[in-house]
């Protein structure tokens, strides 16, 4: 068995785009089950979406979250699903708190975009519910907020998410944001991603410095090369070859050995950072 230094890649499915802006944006469950299959069999080692109503539009709703969820599971078995509570959804916080606290099936873990009002309150009851959360860290400011709260070493993972549409801008806040985690000693796991032109800059760089990585139509439509993806498995099979040759090895159901966040694993939710060299079968 080998040590080493394996990276998570989570295919984000759908995110906040409009039905046309690809002709394969998973909206419906069933979509959404058959992209994450796929993704899966890329490489993805976990799946974050954004579940929508019967109309097409992002919701928080228990029924509709509950419908992508066992649609996801049933493709995928043992795939960690990841839900948004972004507060586009829903604005007003104790409405978007009460939608998440009727869960009724819950997701292996949830994004938590700081910058947004209630968003500690949001995760606090996430954790009370047995929920991973995944701070969204847009900011250096986002970023002493997570320190301020104590929510750090209770979280599974930290969202750095590079807004920027500047290639070097997004990645001046990447390093400023990674910086002062540091500087505070919080040693929770990253997962670093831009978007659009912004995407694959990010994900090569945070590659390189050994954190997780996300990939998938939620971010970009085009392949490193410029050229238009397919589908959200191409953009994960391209994300994959950057792995390898960054020498990363694939954590996960489409790599090998087992994922952060994954309920197969005690204590999912509360990822011990003693884990992140992992032996897995070489």
């Amino acid at each position: 068995m080998a040590t080493i230094g394996a990276v998570l890649l989570k295919a984000c499915l759908n995110g906040s785009r409009d039905q046309g802006e690809h002709p394969l944006l998973p909206v419906r469950p069933e979509q959404l089950a058959e992209s994450a299959r796929e993704a899966v069999a890329a490489g993805a080692g976990a799946v974050h979406v954004h579940p929508r109503d019967g109309d097409g539009r992002q919701t928080l709703d228990p029924e509709a979250c509950a419908r992508a969820l066992r649609a996801i599971r049933g493709a995928c078995p043992g795939v960690p699903v990841g839900l948004t509570t972004g507060a586009w959804i829903e604005p007003d916080p104790e409405r978007r708190l009460d939608l998440v606290s009727r869960w009724e099936v819950a997701p292996d873990f949830a994004s938590v975009n700081l910058s947004e009002t209630g968003a500690v309150e949001l995760a606090q009851r996430l954790l009370e519910r047995g929920i991973g959360v995944e701070p969204g860290l847009w900011s250096v400011a986002d970023a002493r907020t997570l320190v301020a709260s104590g929510l750090a070493a209770r979280s599974l993972r930290l969202l750095v998410e590079a807004m920027e549409e500047d290639t070097a801008a997004a990645l001046a806040t990447v390093a400023a944001i990674e910086r002062l985690l540091t500087e505070a000693g919080v040693d929770t796991p990253q997962l670093q991603h831009g978007q659009d032109r912004t995407a694959w800059p990010v994900l090569r760089r945070a590659l390189d410095a050994g954190h997780d990585v996300r990939i998938g139509l939620e971010d970009v439509l085009e392949l490193p090369d410029g050229n238009p993806a397919s589908g959200n498995a191409e953009l994960v099979a391209a994300a994959a070859r950057f792995a390898r040759e960054a020498d990363r090895p694939l954590l996960g159901a489409g790599g090998r050995g087992r994922v952060r966040g994954d309920p197969a694993v005690p204590g999912t939710g509360l990822w011990s950072q003693a884990d992140d060299q992992l032996e897995v079968e070489p």
